[in-house]
């Protein structure tokens, strides 16, 4: 892989437009295993930025400096996924910012694949792509992938025009598209557009408080705000999923408590009919780990049904966590930089 090139040369090809970035806290042997990944591409990033969130100790420091002198490496000390992408938006040159989680690995040509979508439209704001399991070894693994998992099929969308669409024979709401549109694993940002929307939402993605939402919103802000969204299928990447059990229920409720967080903020903000539309799907997502607890007794739900009573508990919870996570950002948003 070749090094770093300056700014001035940045968007003198497509080659050079695109910054890699990893968000990363205290996992670094995935973090060795993406960052493998991502100087095998068959075109090679702009530049490979490592955002080091808030970790208990030097590791992340001294694999970048030791194993990946081409990669840059910066300390983001206020906890929390947003903050870190954040950081990486404030940190990058580049016209694009492709976001890889630690625990991921992209396709050798995944980089190429992004700079394809992005050169189609300068409309087109967000791309996700592609996610399948690492591993499939393990009971919870399993489950998780056959919960949904990231994947969301081989098929292209590009939103909104795909919107006319029907979902699942019905129509639905264009927030109900953003939610299932990709995920915050294997998603690539035009940077400057994003951070005139504000950036990431730090008050999400906060661990236990807030255990995620931040890519389901930004996803959202960025349809409401009238750009383009684009999933492409031919941008791949591998996840590795929580090998326990309990490990992937968990992180199942804690995805769909998000969301709902996530759809109570939309739904505070939204206008007219929009909101409308955010109201009556926040409605069926409250409603829906109920449906499926009568699915389960049918034996057409792969989630047993103490995991599903646990769900529709962790979705009401969902409303009232918003409020409380925007307390704990703002405290965090006083941490100064390093």
């Amino acid at each position: 892989m070749t090094g770093p090139l300056s700014a001035d040369s940045v968007g003198s090809s497509r080659s050079q437009r695109v910054c890699a970035a990893i968000c990363t806290r205290d996992r670094p042997d995935q973090l060795r295993r993406a960052l493998v990944s991502l100087s095998n591409q068959t075109r090679s990033p702009s530049s490979i930025l490592v955002v080091d969130n808030a970790s208990s100790e030097e590791t992340t420091r001294k694999l970048v400096g030791d194993e990946f002198p081409n990669a840059r490496y910066v300390h983001e000390p206020r906890p929390g996924l947003d903050f870190a992408r954040n950081r990486a938006l404030d940190e990058a040159t580049e016209e694009i910012v492709a976001f890889l989680d630690d625990d991921a690995v992209a396709d050798t040509g995944w980089v190429a694949a992004i700079e394809a979508v992005f050169d189609e439209s300068p409309h087109i704001v967000i791309c996700t792509g592609k996610v399948g399991p690492l591993s499939l070894e393990t009971e919870g693994q399993r489950l998780f992938e056959a919960n949904g998992g990231f994947a969301r099929g081989d098929e292209r969308i590009r939103l909104p025009r795909d919107a006319r669409k029907r979902r699942n024979g019905l129509p639905g709401p264009l927030i109900a598209w953003s939610i299932g549109v990709g995920s915050g694993c294997s998603m690539a940002v035009r940077r400057n557009a994003v951070i005139a929307l504000g950036g990431f939402d730090e008050a999400l993605d906060m661990g236990p408080d807030l255990p995620g939402g931040g890519d389901l919103d930004i996803l959202w802000r960025t349809l409401d705000a009238g750009h383009e969204v684009v999933y492409e299928p031919s941008v791949q990447a591998l996840h590795e999923h929580r090998r326990e059990t309990e490990g992937a229920i968990r992180q199942i409720l804690e995805h769909n408590r998000s969301l709902i967080a996530v759809l109570t903020k939309a739904a505070g903000s939204a206008k007219g009919a929009k909101r409308l539309g955010v109201l009556s799907f926040l409605a069926w997502r409250l409603v829906k780990p109920g449906v499926r607890l009568v699915r389960r007794a049918a034996g057409r739900d792969p989630l047993p049904a103490r995991a599903l009573f646990r769900l529709v508990w962790s979705c009401w919870r969902g409303l009232g966590t918003y409020s409380a996570a925007q307390r704990l950002a703002r405290e965090r948003q006083t941490i100064p930089r390093h």
